[in-house]
């Protein structure tokens, strides 16, 4: 009994007197060095203890292409050059446990084997999971922190492993042959 009464107002205490806000700014350029430098004189005239880190190695996004000059960055690049043999790695890292090899077998009995699918359809599929949090029924909750985690670079090579480097090629659509002849209606269309 005697514990209890000093241990509640105990912690009370130790959490308002550890009660200390932080906040981080990322501000690059001219810009940031000038609010690096506002902040810096507001604490000294105001007696104030302020910390201020550098962050010297900045790293891109895993959803960014270095070599990707597309207008819109959205969703795998189509017309980059994939490698099926880190595909491979990548496929038995992350993938293989679950679809099996080369994707003939179905997650957990559930879901499309990934041989059945298109490259499209996967990176639709990997889409949903890293954009929506209700998409994928029974499996989100293994898929999503993969899709999250996974680069759209290395979702590239993985598809190019499972269908081929030319997963993504547009095959140009050719014209058939003109009707000469009118249907029993009269039109050249059917």
């Amino acid at each position: 009994m005697k514990i209890t009464k000093w241990a509640i107002p105990l912690l009370i205490a130790s959490n308002l007197i550890a009660a200390n806000d932080s906040y981080i700014i990322e501000a690059d350029g001219e810009f940031g060095k000038e609010l690096k430098a506002l902040v810096e004189k507001h604490a000294k005239d105001n007696n104030l203890s302020v910390k201020v880190y550098e962050n010297s190695n900045k790293q891109s996004s895993k959803f960014e292409d270095d070599e990707d000059d597309r207008f819109i960055n959205i969703g795998i690049n189509k017309n980059a050059n994939y490698n099926s043999d880190k595909g491979k790695e990548l496929y038995e890292k992350n993938c293989k446990s679950c679809h099996g090899e080369k994707g003939t077998k179905r997650a957990m009995s559930v879901s499309e084997r990934l041989s059945d699918m298109s490259g499209d359809d996967i990176a639709d599929s990997m889409a949903g999971y890293r954009g929506d949090a209700q998409y994928g029924g029974r499996l989100k909750y293994i898929m999503r922190p993969i899709a999250i985690r996974m680069s759209l670079k290395d979702l590239g090579h993985i598809i190019a492993y499972l269908k081929g480097d030319n997963a993504f090629a547009v095959d140009e659509d050719e014209n058939e042959n003109i009707k000469t002849t009118p249907t029993t209606q009269g039109s050249y269309l059917e």
